[in-house]
């Protein structure tokens, strides 16, 4: 049901406008516009008679396009292009905007995404077929104020159901099967982005140049001259919305390189060993997110791989956190002051843990050297967006840092709050990182949906949690999401399944905005290596976290 955009290449051309009939194009990123075979060289200045004449020309645009083309003009006039004044379609004017009726001409204006229900973390893509099959069952939804423009990326067969913007995540949750169309600006977590046929705007993936699902625009130039033309030309490129450049945040579950990982690192002399597998996805991230739930330092001696509760490795396994790229790692967890075979050395392997992150380049987060620098967050910047880290620890209350001691910062609800909100101010975006739970359920406890909820309707943007040593439930929360464990991704706890399996959080951003989640499972091989896990293996780890995620106190 889709239109022919989905069954023919896209040509090259990404600029157009047509004058008195005649084709201006912009092919690529080619600095020349060819008109009937003469080149007119982009930025030529135009002539004098045109330059002279400063009265605003009329654009006429359909009512569905008027506030596309108004912000065009607001701002060319800021650039000091040719005055525009935009009207309403039918009233005079010099020059007209209209829907492109041919696929792949024109400046795009608008980009679209299937979505699904949130809850569905099995669904990453879907075929053109299978949005057609929802268009004649009467299961694809739009907003319906986009209903005139979806409609012209459907065939005249399609059906499309226009629904309140409220009420679009709630249908797609509560019918099976269905899918909704949304514009790119709209798409957050509280619904679930699908690439289509292998093409992601959303999160960037895929051939974008013949993605179907866009709306393009026309320019007509009504009585041809040189102050229009140059006018024509400069609205198209304005009009022109290249797809967005995602942010892609990966954030994993427990690290724990001791026991038997640490007998085997030291046996092999590769620290590096347990990210052979993932680690160029994980250095693709543009910020890598660790949860450490151990000490690093060689204030004691490691214990090799029998069972012990104490939790030390050695200074080297931070070469194997540096080649996976972690940029960031939470040390607000248990067993951050083990200190091996030497069973207790006060603070010293915690503070040694932080120097060894930090002489590695890495932000520490969650802990420091007294309460206020352990609730300090850590900023880091990419793709011009500021983020902000929080971390919490709500298993260990021996290891909290006080006024004058160092430590970890407590899971308390009053300082989560003040907290997020103080990093709010100084970021775009807050992560919280907590450590909570309890350990081996898929299930949040009542105390970690109300942290989540704390932390979120205080301004954070994503929560993800671990400890529980397997995945626990996702979705999303009022304005952000929460992942609540990702499970282990190094350690040797090899007794169940469940316990070798987790999942890498990937959380895609749209400058500050949120827009979309995707969970890769992972298996632990030999007590050592996270793997990617087959389709029908991940799925199992998936339905896991669905079916605990439907338990959870309903959404707000």
């Amino acid at each position: 049901m889709l239109t022919r955009a989905r069954l023919l290449p896209a040509p090259t051309i990404v600029l157009a406008v047509l004058v008195a009939g005649l084709l201006i194009a912009r092919c690529g990123e080619a600095p020349a516009l060819r008109i009937e075979g003469l080149v007119l060289v982009h930025g030529t200045p135009q002539p004098r008679s045109a330059a002279r004449d400063q009265s605003a020309l009329r654009v006429s645009a359909p009512a569905s396009l008027h506030g596309i083309v108004q912000d065009a003009t607001t701002m060319l006039s800021e650039q000091g292009a040719p005055a525009l004044r935009l009207v309403t379609e039918g009233t005079p004017a010099e020059l007209r905007v209209a829907f492109s009726e041919r696929p792949g001409f024109g400046p795009v204006l608008r980009w679209w995404s299937v979505v699904s229900a949130a809850a569905r973390l099995d669904l990453t893509d879907v075929s053109s077929e299978r949005v057609a099959e929802a268009a004649r069952n009467g299961l694809l939804y739009v907003r319906r104020d986009d209903l005139e423009l979806a409609r012209l990326l459907l065939d005249d067969h399609a059906t499309l159901i226009p629904l309140p913007e409220a009420e679009v995540a709630a249908r797609l949750h509560e019918q099976s099967g269905s899918l909704a169309l949304l514009p790119l600006e709209a798409v957050s977590v509280r619904v679930r982005a699908l690439a289509l046929d292998g093409r992601d705007p959303v999160r960037g993936s895929g051939d974008l140049s013949a993605y179907p699902l866009v709306t393009r625009a026309t320019v007509d130039v009504i009585q041809l001259d040189a102050r229009r033309q140059v006018a024509a030309l400069a609205l198209a490129e304005a009009l022109h919305r290249p797809p967005p450049v995602p942010i892609t945040l990966a954030f994993t579950g427990d690290l724990i390189p001791t026991r038997c990982v640490y007998d085997q690192l030291r046996r092999a002399n590769d620290w590096t060993a347990p990210f052979k597998l993932v680690g160029e996805r994980l250095r693709a991230a543009a910020i890598t997110i660790g949860s450490l739930d151990a000490a690093i330092s060689d204030k004691g001696q490691p214990i090799g791989c029998r069972e012990t509760y104490n939790l030390l490795a050695p200074p080297q396994v931070v070469e194997g956190f540096q080649a996976a790229g972690f940029d960031v790692i939470t040390v607000a967890t248990n067993h951050v002051k083990d200190c091996g075979s030497a069973g207790s050395c006060g603070d010293a392997a915690f503070l040694d843990t932080l120097s060894n992150l930090k002489r590695a380049g890495i932000e520490s987060v969650g802990g420091g050297v007294n309460l206020a620098a352990a609730r300090a967050p850590a900023l880091v910047t990419a793709g011009g967006v500021r983020f902000a880290f929080l971390g919490y620890d709500d298993i260990a209350a021996y290891n909290n840092a006080r006024e004058d001691a160092p430590g970890t910062a407590p899971l308390d609800l009053e300082t989560l709050a003040a907290d997020v909100r103080a990093a709010r101010a100084v970021a775009d975006v807050v992560v919280v990182l907590p450590q909570w739970g309890e350990e081996y359920t898929p299930h949040p406890t009542a105390r970690q949906q109300q942290a989540a909820r704390v932390a979120v309707d205080a301004g954070a943007a994503l929560v993800a949690g671990n400890h529980p040593h397997v995945v626990q439930a996702a979705g999303p929360l009022a304005n952000g999401y929460v992942a609540y464990a990702l499970g282990n991704f190094v350690f040797d706890q090899d007794w169940s399944v469940e316990t070798t399996e987790g999942v890498i959080l990937e959380a895609t951003f749209h400058g500050s905005r949120l827009v979309a989640v995707q969970f890769v499972p992972v298996r632990i091989r030999a007590r050592l290596q996270p793997a990617y896990l087959d389709a029908s293996e991940g799925l199992t780890v998936l339905r896991r976290m669905m079916q605990a995620a439907a338990k959870l106190t309903p959404l707000r």
